[in-house]
């Protein structure tokens, strides 16, 4: 059953507990593309890329966590990883990227911003085609695994020629886009340190394997 979930900046320590519990295709096809391999190194590579980056909460349980990071002028890359509670928290992320994220990117000039996945990850395409992104590329051999990835994209010239562009630039006030382009990932440093409070104060509710990984 969907439920709604509470969206926050992300921090390391929700990204690492995201990261080492991963639901098996997100962990397939992420964790060989890392350097290392390992999911704390993912976690701090989010953490510390200075770009959009959320995390979203069932209760006081890190669920699920996307964002974008700049990687040349006007061109983003989107990205995402949960948990198997991803259920639980799909719709509220699904409407925050389609209504926050993505107009944030516009309204901050972006011209292109695309996602890769894994072929075979058809939970993600059929996700990543509700946000309204399109399947434009297949590329053989896509790292040390050697698997085909799909490259989902959303561009300026299909958002204006769809028709969708007006709508997108509606969902954003410029005073939102800016505060939402200038939100770090570890803005909120209050509402961390009560998060974690709240998790400390619950923790001897929840399996020891689910906490430290």
């Amino acid at each position: 059953m969907l439920s709604l979930a509470e969206i926050v900046p992300a921090c390391y320590g929700d990204l690492v507990y995201i990261a080492r519990n991963m639901r098996a295709l997100d962990a397939e096809e992420i964790l060989p593309l890392t350097w290392t391999g390992k999911p704390e190194d993912l976690a701090y590579r989010m953490s510390a890329s200075g770009g959009l980056a959320h995390v979203a909460l069932s209760g006081v349980m890190p669920v699920a966590t996307w964002g974008a990071n700049m990687t040349r002028p006007d061109f983003w890359s989107v990205w995402m990883f949960t948990t198997d509670r991803w259920p639980k928290v799909a719709l509220t992320v699904t409407r925050h990227i389609r209504n926050k994220l993505i107009p944030a990117l516009v309204a901050d000039g972006a011209v292109r911003a695309d996602c890769w996945s894994m072929e075979g990850h058809d939970v993600a395409h059929r996700w990543l085609e509700m946000l309204g992104a399109t399947k434009e590329a297949t590329v053989e051999d896509y790292g040390p695994t050697r698997k085909k990835f799909y490259c989902y994209s959303w561009t300026r010239s299909r958002l204006e020629r769809d028709g969708d562009f007006d709508y997108v630039r509606r969902t954003t006030s410029p005073k939102n886009a800016k505060a939402a382009a200038n939100a770090s990932p570890c803005s909120c440093r209050a509402a961390s340190d009560a998060r974690r409070s709240r998790r400390k104060r619950s923790r001897n509710s929840y399996p020891a394997s689910e906490i430290d990984g």
